[in-house]
């Protein structure tokens, strides 16, 4: 008789986070901690970093800290060093640096495009070729993208962030095609609002209650519902999946 639970363990693989150092980066990165993965943790702020390493350190899983500034492909070079010389192996990739810019498109600047593009769209494609090709050594991986309901849905104000969350959820299809003959699995993770702490302070009165009301479900998505998801795509339970968009959204899609 087959244990399927057993499918779903990640123990001792190793997990690369971008944007580990907050929000749902910092806990996808303690989720898969607390799953039995060994985590290198990458963002831009050192202080907020060893603030998520602590954490991990005390659930018993091993950590590293790699600083990265995802708009700039030598340093995405440079991670994929560290990762062959110091760690060896990569398992998992969780593509979730993002940037985003809330304004209306008339007043959107090419600032803002080029740094939202260069963190969302670019700086994920280049992280996923790198660490991939680390995977394709071992003929195995997965890499799961962070993409969002806007890939299919828009509000005002997020033009630009919906484009390119529709381009993530593309442009997973695109490369779970390439790379399948490698092992490696390319899917993405859609959520909804998510209850951080930073949401608390956007989403109040009037514009919490407009987006509850297009989630048929009545809440916030919360980051354990994001986790549940993130482990299913990098465990041995999401094998024959990939180029998929997982939608953990409350039925915000299905209601738009």
């Amino acid at each position: 008789m087959q244990n399927y639970y057993k499918k779903f363990d990640i123990t001792d693989k190793v997990a690369v986070v971008t944007g580990a150092s907050e929000g749902i980066g910092r806990d996808m990165a303690i989720g898969l901690a607390e799953a039995g993965a060994n985590i290198v943790i990458c963002g831009r702020r050192e202080e907020k970093l060893l603030e998520v390493k602590a954490a991990i350190e005390k659930i018993g899983r091993k950590v590293n800290i790699y600083i990265l500034d995802i708009q700039n492909i030598s340093e995405i070079e440079g991670l994929k060093t560290f990762l062959k010389t110091k760690i060896g192996k990569v398992d998992i990739l969780v593509n979730n640096a993002g940037y985003a810019v809330t304004k209306p498109a008339w007043d959107v600047t090419e600032s803002d495009w080029d740094s939202m593009i260069d963190t969302g769209f670019k700086g994920l494609f280049f992280c996923s070729q790198a660490i991939g090709s680390i995977m394709s050594e071992s003929g195995y991986g997965k890499i799961i993208n962070i993409s969002s309901t806007f890939s299919k849905s828009v509000v005002p104000g997020r033009s630009v962030y919906a484009g390119i969350k529709a381009g993530v959820d593309h442009l997973t299809e695109a490369l779970a095609m390439e790379w399948a003959s490698h092992g490696i699995r390319v899917n993405a993770l859609a959520p909804t609002a998510v209850n951080t702490a930073s949401r608390q302070v956007t989403l109040q009165g009037p514009i919490l209650e407009k987006v509850l009301s297009r989630i048929p479900l009545g809440r916030l998505a919360t980051p354990d519902d994001l986790i549940g998801a993130l482990i299913y795509l990098s465990s041995e339970a999401s094998d024959f999946v990939t180029g998929q968009t997982l939608f953990v959204d409350g039925g915000w899609v299905a209601a738009s």
